[in-house]
């Protein structure tokens, strides 16, 4: 009996070929030691024989080698596809202090953002894998916080590429699997074919479908799409929301651990998942944010760092400043953000309640640190912040912070000794600037306390070793 072939799937012939030209790795070639004593696979690579490792572009500088006299070297592997802002600052800082003490792979997408904090830097070996859907990235960018909702297309080529990485990353033997909250998935996807050695180190749940706050913005901001836009996109958010949740929820439980960046945010991953998570809080580089040589007059303005978006609350600061009375003694807004979008509407309202709004887009961190220096304080209002490197920085500059007593914040902020927390309401924001600008002795000394404080829990030397303890609780 003549058995016929199958019918030709151009869908499968894509997908094959999409699959077999996924990966670019760059390595810089350079070997670590990797005794028998340590249990890991030999760190030398032979690129002749591997075909997926190239020999050529751009490499880490890396770190420089490792006593491993106590055995205690493990071959760790970071996966990273986080975008510009703090959470990314964290994983980098994070990747500098484990590949000091460790063999430190980098893993991570050609979208994968390089604006700055660049792991590259630091870490060993560079394996870039190639993302190219057929439909593109129909919606790839951040909005009020929490990832926007982006095209169904997306989830198969995302999940068959992760398996794509998960399945190297078992092959090169590595102890431990660092992955970072994914700019396109929340959850990285390969931590379902990791097994025990994947550790997620989640910066936050996906809130958008969870939390009341972000998903009112949320639909606010589709509702402001032109139409037909707009409608569509609300169509599909319902649709893409509910496969979101569900893809993200399986792949957080199956996680080998779960590492998060404060108390809320495991509070928040409880609720969510179910599961229990070791707190592994962010620091901050306590030598490139310092105060000023000596005590000058502070300006009369106050710090909002943050897109200027709602969720980040500037519009509450400038709702505050104005009820600040007589105008002549109300501090100016200094706004720091990385880009303008949705300043508009912000200075308007500035405008018409009257209060000096003065945005600094894309500055430089010398220009950040500057800031921090001069300004009277800094006023974290954002909402449900899962941790926030913001109040760190101030308070490793010596200026005092102002924060709603919410969410991150309580775990930087001490109430009357580093700062000052209040409900998020406008007028105790506002009672809380207006009792700084009066008192500058107090200020002064909630900023030198705030110093101390930094010195002795904040730095990363300090908070490095709870994330090494849970790596090596999952080592395999």
């Amino acid at each position: 009996m003549t058995r016929s072939l199958p019918p030709f799937r151009w869908s499968r012939w894509w997908a094959a070929s999409r699959w077999c030209r996924s990966s670019s790795p760059v390595t810089s070639g350079r070997t670590f030691p990797s005794p028998s004593c340590c249990g890991g696979r030999p760190a030398l690579r032979f690129p002749w024989l591997e075909p997926s490792l190239m020999r050529s572009g751009k490499a880490g500088s890396g770190r420089r080698g490792h006593p491993h006299s106590d055995c205690g070297l493990m071959r760790i592997a970071i996966y990273d596809n986080l975008p510009p802002g703090g959470a990314k600052r964290t994983a980098f800082e994070f990747g500098r202090q484990l590949a000091q003490r460790h063999q430190v792979d980098l893993y991570r997408l050609n979208t994968t953002s390089r604006h700055a904090y660049d792991l590259a830097s630091v870490t060993a070996r560079v394996y870039e894998y190639r993302y190219s859907p057929f439909f593109g990235l129909l919606d790839h960018r951040l909005a009020g916080g929490h990832l926007a909702p982006r095209s169904a297309t997306m989830f198969g080529p995302l999940r068959r590429l992760h398996r794509r990485i998960a399945r190297d990353l078992v092959d090169r033997g590595y102890n431990a699997v660092l992955a970072h909250t994914d700019a396109m998935t929340q959850s990285p996807y390969l931590l379902r074919w990791l097994g025990q050695r994947g550790l997620y180190y989640c910066h936050d749940v996906l809130r958008i479908g969870r939390e009341e706050t972000v998903k009112n913005l949320h639909r606010d901001e589709l509702r402001d799409s032109p139409p037909p836009i707009g409608t569509l996109r609300l169509l599909e958010d319902g649709l893409v929301t509910r496969r979101w949740l569900a893809a993200d929820r399986r792949t957080v439980r199956a996680a080998g651990g779960l590492a998060v960046n404060s108390i809320y945010t495991r509070e928040q991953t409880w609720a969510a998942y179910g599961r229990e998570a070791v707190v592994c809080h962010p620091g901050v580089d306590v030598n490139r944010f310092t105060p000023a040589d000596r005590d000058e007059p502070r300006d009369s303005e106050v710090l909002s760092i943050g897109s200027p978006l709602s969720i980040k609350g500037h519009d509450l600061v400038i709702r505050a400043l104005a009820l600040i009375t007589p105008a002549g003694s109300r501090p100016r807004l200094r706004l720091v953000a990385s880009a303008d979008r949705g300043l508009e509407a912000l200075q308007a309202l500035a405008d018409r309640l009257g209060v000096q709004l003065h945005p600094d887009i894309a500055i430089d961190e010398e220009t950040l640190v500057s800031r921090y220096r001069t300004a009277l304080a800094t006023v974290c209002a954002a909402r449900l912040e899962p941790f926030g490197l913001t109040p760190l920085e101030s308070m490793a500059c010596g200026t005092p912070v102002v924060a709603i007593r919410e969410a991150g914040f309580r775990d930087s902020v001490i109430d009357g000794e580093t700062g000052l927390l209040v409900e998020p309401r406008a007028d105790e924001l506002a009672s809380a600037i207006s009792r700084l600008a009066s008192a500058p002795a107090l200020a002064q000394e909630l900023g030198r306390r705030g110093r101390e404080v930094v010195l002795d829990r904040w730095t990363w030397e300090r908070r490095t070793p709870a994330l090494e303890a849970a790596l090596l609780a999952v080592t395999a």
